[in-house]
């Protein structure tokens, strides 16, 4: 297995910039999630580590080699695709084997290391079907055997799971994860999807408009983001944010001024923020309360029913909303007036600029689970 390392990676298609000077360390058998917006660059990214796209400038490192100028082949790779992209005129056996024929691996290498992908990923009884005998969670399935008996140093997954529906998704979620585990392999695993994200992830890289904004475990992105367009992007449903003013900034903390004359105390560093400087307040739907007596009143204007839970969404007047979750056994009803208690200790702020400040009084967020390579990476 190997480390894969970008310093200062761009990527421009002609006079369109697509990725902006990349640094990112990923350690030996560390699993890493590109997620970001449409257009972000996450897929370009995951291309020009493939070898796949060339790199504008900057360099490119797996386990220790600069490969910029090596072809996929050479690079110790192999990639599973969103299409599936198997021969259709091949069995699953042959799909499998095709890359060990080429690189001309022997007739029971080839044989041993089939069979026992194929056990590791339950298909032994497909082997002899072609793709269009199979459902799509199979067809999945036999590309990441495809990729898996090449040994590669590094597995790449370009949003592997997107044209499966929600069961299989789930499922094939599963087999990954345990293939990670089984391997220990390094991986990057492209998707927009937040579940398969903070499922699978020892850390997530949160893209924007072709540059990083932030790297971090899951839980650290969902509890410390480090700016508005990662609160907003992580989690489901996204951060409350409330426009406020600065009332008073201390050493405890800052008072921030809620729109109605409220104030809610956060427990941020308060360097270089003067009293009525404009602040947004950032609350998970989560850590809001309903309480006879709020920090917010509102009515609730919609109320969706998921089972294990139910989500608000209050008006709170001046055409402001806030998502609210609830347990599934309680009961609301739309047009209901309700108030809403904010936990300062639950909360974020961020300056004018978008940049959190930074929490002077972590323990009230659950801490990160350790990351499988955070022993490898300084």
């Amino acid at each position: 297995m190997a480390d894969v390392v970008l310093k200062n990676v761009r990527k421009s298609f002609g006079r369109a910039h697509v990725i902006h000077g990349v640094d990112l360390a990923i350690g030996d058998g560390e699993f890493i999630v590109f997620v970001g917006p449409s257009g972000c660059g996450k897929s370009t990214l995951l291309r020009l580590i493939a070898g796949l796209e060339d790199i504008t400038s900057g360099d490119l490192f797996i386990g220790g080699e600069r490969v910029n100028d090596l072809a996929p082949a050479k690079r110790g790779i192999a990639m599973v695709f969103q299409s599936y992209a198997l021969y259709p005129h091949m069995n699953v056996y042959d799909n499998m084997a095709f890359g060990l024929e080429m690189a001309k691996s022997s007739k029971a290498e080839i044989d041993a290391k089939v069979r026992a992908a194929a056990r590791m990923l339950q298909i032994e009884t497909l082997l002899d079907r072609k793709p269009r005998q199979l459902s799509g969670g199979q067809r999945q399935r036999v590309a990441i055997g495809r990729a898996i008996v090449r040994d590669p140093k590094v597995f790449l997954f370009d949003e592997p799971l997107s044209n499966l529906d929600a069961a299989l998704r789930v499922q094939t979620r599963i087999e990954i994860a345990k293939l990670h585990t089984d391997t220990r392999a390094t991986m990057i695993y492209v998707t927009h999807d937040q579940v398969e994200a903070m499922t699978l992830a020892d850390r997530i890289v949160v893209l924007n408009a072709g540059r990083i904004e932030q790297v971090g475990t899951p839980l650290d992105l969902y509890h410390r983001p480090a700016n508005l367009f990662v609160a907003g992007f992580i989690g489901s449903p996204q951060m409350n944010f409330i426009p406020c003013t600065v009332a008073e900034a201390g050493q405890d903390g800052i008072e921030a001024r809620l729109p109605d004359g409220g104030t809610v105390t956060v427990p941020v560093s308060s360097e270089g923020v003067r009293a009525g400087a404009a602040v947004t307040l950032g609350i998970r739907p989560d850590h809001v309360r309903l309480s006879g007596q709020g920090t917010l009143t509102g009515r609730i204007e919609l109320v969706e029913e998921l089972g294990e839970n139910h989500l608000l969404y209050v008006n709170v007047g001046r055409e402001r909303h806030l998502t609210v979750r609830e347990p599934g056994d309680a009961r609301h009803e739309v047009g209901q007036e309700v108030g809403l208690s904010l936990d300062g200790g639950f909360c974020h702020l961020f300056r004018e600029t978008g940049e959190a400040l930074p929490l002077l009084k972590p323990a009230g967020f659950p801490t990160s689970r350790p990351s499988a390579a955070s022993t490898s990476i300084a």
